[in-house]
């Protein structure tokens, strides 16, 4: 009864025809005179870079070309010395065909427990509709939460949050199988550490053709028959890339050992932290039938040379130099780094993501059977 009562809050506006199209941001910001802000959004899975500066009277206007809604953000650059990066100022979906009206208001800059931060929320909006349905929706889980706990006569759990959360996502996707946000709400869902993937698929197959056939839903689409082939039990599917001394190397070139697939880069902090467990791990094992095979996401040989020497990494090393476009990264929808694979001696993959000292755990688990 809560949760129907929670969607009467929300407005059926159903997308317009997906085509390609300009959107412009008309507003004005609360700020000085000729203030820069940084602006990113995606379009096509890519991520638009650009700027916008104010007028004498603190006025802006922006237009790009886009053929789904997409999130806008206008950024400056960090005001917490503690922080690295743009601080995220202003961030409201845009439209294909639309003007958007747009005013800032002052208050955004807030001061936070470790110093200040930025209040994203802080603006007034006109004329886009997935900017109102996001609203209602985070609305309705506030509402929802509010309730809950008054019923309760206390906090609830986070494992209770995030049943709710999952029961309004549901419920939303169900009833709006022909909004864009619906696919955005599941599209989130596979960003999750742990992706409930046959719950995406079931829900996804109740949206209409035209928000499946968005940019969006496909990549949910591609993104779910990728599991399907690589998801634990999957047999990896072959690849090959060169070496450093651009040799060809086959994934299939390590059948009958435990292969860890590394995909890493130089640039990658995080990346470069796990390589001390990785270089343990093969040390240990690597005579019972272990390896490791890194894809490295570089686009500087130099660089991806200059790395391997340096973390002193042993064993083979693969890459086509083409970055975030590794041709074998994209085909497994391989985003953010590190990640990976360990795979049996047949090429199933049996565990993915293994991080610290979680591969040396997995390891001495097999070897000791």
């Amino acid at each position: 009864m809560l949760l129907t009562t929670v969607l009467v809050l929300f407005v059926q506006v159903e997308t317009r025809a997906q085509s390609a199209g300009k959107f412009t941001v008309n507003g004005v910001i609360d700020t000085v005179p000729h203030a820069t802000y940084f602006i990113t959004y995606f379009q096509k899975g890519k991520v638009k870079y650009d700027t916008v500066s104010l007028d004498a009277q603190r006025r802006l206007r922006y237009t790009g070309t886009i053929t789904e809604p997409t999130i806008f953000n206008l950024m400056i650059k960090t005001v917490n010395p503690l922080f690295m990066g743009n601080s995220y100022v202003y961030t409201f979906w845009v439209e294909p065909g639309k003007i958007i009206s747009f005013t800032g208001k002052t208050g955004w800059l807030l001061k936070g427990a470790r110093g200040l931060v930025t209040n994203s929320k802080k603006f007034d909006i006109r004329n886009s509709d997935t900017e109102v349905i996001e609203r209602a929706y985070r609305e309705s889980y506030g509402a929802a939460l509010r309730t809950l706990e008054q019923n309760t006569g206390k906090s609830v759990s986070s494992l209770v949050r995030a049943r709710l959360v999952d029961s309004i996502e549901t419920n939303f996707i169900v009833q709006h199988p022909n909004n864009y946000y619906s696919i955005y709400l599941l599209n989130n869902r596979l960003r999750y550490s742990e992706p409930d993937y046959p719950f995406v698929e079931k829900l996804i197959n109740r949206l209409s053709a035209k928000i499946k056939n968005t940019y969006l839903g496909k990549e949910t689409v591609q993104r779910i028959k990728v599991n399907n082939l690589v998801g634990i039990g999957k047999t990896m599917p072959d690849f090959v890339q060169p070496d450093t001394l651009s040799k060809p190397v086959k994934l299939s070139d390590f059948r009958g050992k435990y292969l860890f697939v590394d995909f890493w880069a130089s640039w990658c902090g995080p990346c470069r932290k796990e390589n001390p467990h990785l270089i343990a791990a093969h040390k240990q094992f690597a005579a019972k039938g272990f390896d490791i095979l890194g894809v490295s996401l570089d686009e500087s040989k130099a660089l991806w040379l200059k790395a391997i020497q340096d973390d002193q990494l042993t064993w083979t090393q693969v890459s086509d130099l083409k970055g975030l476009n590794n041709s074998v990264a994209k085909s497994l929808f391989i985003r953010a780094i590190p990640d990976n694979f360990l795979l049996d001696p047949n090429g199933v993959v049996i565990a993915r993501g293994l991080r610290g000292q979680e591969l040396l755990k997995k390891l001495k688990s097999i070897f000791k059977d």
